[in-house]
C-alpha cells in the first residue's frame, strides 16, 4: 500500500511540474507586456529558467545521494510555490528572470527527485512507471495552457493560472512529509562494462542535451510562431495543448507498445515521426494543429525509453542523474534561448528549419549511441 501511494504521489508531483515548465510558452508575449519587453528580450527567461535547471541539477544530484529523497523535494516543492506566486507580480526584466531562474531550480530538483525516487522504488520494473510518470508531467504541460485560458475568464488575467498552479502544489510538500524516502541500492553486476561506462554514458547525456532542446524549443516557441504567422492569439496558445495532448497519448500507449517492441524500435519509431513532422512544416501546407499532434507523438515517449534504456545498461546513482539533468538544463537553455534571435535575424521562416536541425542531430547522436550498446541491453 506503501508503494502504491509513493506511485501515486510522484505522479501528481509530476503534473505540478508539468504544469509549469508548460506554463511558459503560452505565457511568453503576456510576460513581455507585463515588463514592457520585446519577443527578443523576454526570451532572456529561457535561459534563466535552464541556468537554474543547470546549477539545480547538480546541486539536487549529490543532495539526494545525502539526504532523505523526500525532505529535499519538499524543500524544492516550497521554492516552486514562492516562484509561481510571485511571478505575476514582477516590475522589471530582471526580477522575472530571477524568479524564472528559482522555477527553473526548483523544477529540475523535484523533476531529477521523482525519476530517482521512483527508479530506487521500483528498481528493475521501473520502465512502465518511469513512463507513466512522465505522462503525468505531460498531461500537466498539455493542462497549463487551458488554465491559462480559464483564468482570464476571470478577468484577472494570466497571473490567476500561476497562482492555481501554485495552489495544487501547495498540497504536496505535507503528503510527502508523512511518507518514508526510498533507498538507493547499489547493482551487483553492471551491463556496460567499467571501462566503457564513461563514454557510453557521455553519448547519452549528448542525446539527451539535444532531445531536450528540441522539445522545449517546440513547447516554448510554436505558439509565438503561430501569431508571428498571422493566426490569433488564443489559437496559438491553444497549439501548445495540442502538442502536450499528442505526447501524452503517444506515452500511454507507449506503456503497452513496449511490451511487444524494444526500446531500440521504440526510439527508431519516434525519430522517424519527429523528422517526418519537421519536413512536413517546411515543405506542406499542413494545419499547424496536424504539426503540433504529429511533433508530439514524435517526441511522447522518448525521454522515458531513453531513460530507461540507460537504467538497463548502467547504474544511475544521484549524482549520475544529476548529471543527466544537467544536459536537460544545457539543452534548454541552448536551442530555446537563440530561437529568438534567430527568428528576429532571418524571419519566422527560420523556425521549421532550426527544428530539423535539431531532429537531424538526434538521429545521428541516437545511432552512435546504439552502435555502442549493440546486445547490451
Amino acid at each position: 500500500m506503501t508503494e502504491l501511494t509513493r506511485t501515486s504521489l510522484y505522479c501528481a508531483m509530476f503534473i505540478a511540474i508539468g504544469a509549469v515548465a508548460g506554463l511558459l510558452g503560452p505565457s511568453l508575449i503576456y510576460l513581455a507586456d507585463l515588463i514592457d519587453a520585446s519577443v527578443a528580450e523576454i526570451s532572456i527567461v529561457f535561459s534563466a529558467r535552464a541556468m537554474g535547471n543547470i546549477l539545480g541539477a547538480l546541486l539536487a544530484g549529490r543532495m539526494f545521494d545525502r539526504w532523505p529523497g523526500h525532505h529535499y523535494l519538499i524543500a524544492m516543492l516550497l521554492c516552486l510555490i514562492t516562484g509561481l506566486i510571485l511571478v505575476p507580480f514582477s516590475s522589471s526584466l530582471v526580477m522575472l528572470v530571477g524568479l524564472f531562474f528559482l522555477l527553473g531550480a526548483a523544477e529540475v530538483s523535484t523533476n531529477v527527485g521523482g525519476n530517482m525516487m521512483m527508479l530506487w522504488l521500483h528498481k528493475e520494473k521501473v520502465g512502465s512507471y518511469v513512463t507513466i510518470l512522465h505522462l503525468c508531467h505531460s498531461a500537466g504541460s498539455m493542462l497549463a495552457p487551458l488554465i491559462l485560458i480559464f483564468a482570464t475568464w476571470t478577468g484577472q488575467g494570466y497571473s490567476v493560472g500561476f497562482w492555481l498552479v501554485a495552489l495544487y502544489a501547495a498540497c504536496l510538500p505535507l503528503l510527502l512529509w508523512r511518507l518514508p524516502s526510498p533507498i538507493f541500492e547499489v547493482r551487483k553486476v553492471e551491463t556496460v562494462p567499467a571501462t566503457k561506462q564513461k563514454a557510453t554514458f557521455l553519448a547519452f547525456l549528448v542525446l539527451i542535451f539535444l532531445y531536450v532542446g528540441f522539445e522545449l524549443t517546440i513547447a516554448g516557441w510554436i505558439s509565438t510562431y503561430a501569431v508571428l504567422v498571422g493566426n490569433d492569439q488564443s489559437f496559438a496558445a491553444i497549439l501548445v495543448t495540442w502538442f502536450f495532448v499528442s505526447l501524452s497519448l503517444g506515452r500511454l500507449f507507449s506503456v503497452f507498445l513496449l511490451r511487444w517492441i524494444t526500446p531500440r524500435q521504440g526510439i527508431y519509431s519516434l525519430l522517424l515521426i519527429g523528422l517526418s513532422a519537421c519536413l512536413m512544416m517546411i515543405f506542406s501546407q499542413a494545419s499547424l494543429v496536424l504539426i503540433a499532434l504529429w511533433l508530439g507523438l514524435g517526441c511522447s515517449a522518448f525521454f522515458p525509453v531513453l531513460f530507461s534504456y540507460a537504467n538497463s545498461i548502467m547504474t544511475l546513482n544521484g549524482k549520475r542523474t544529476g548529471y543527466i539533468f544537467v544536459c536537460c538544463g544545457g539543452g534548454a537553455l541552448v536551442a530555446p534561448s537563440l530561437t529568438g534571435p534567430i527568428i528576429e535575424l532571418f524571419s519566422v521562416a527560420a523556425f521549421p528549419y532550426l527544428l530539423l536541425t535539431m531532429m537531424l542531430l538526434m538521429c545521428v547522436s541516437w545511432h552512435r549511441l546504439a552502435k555502442m550498446t549493440k546486445g547490451r541491453e
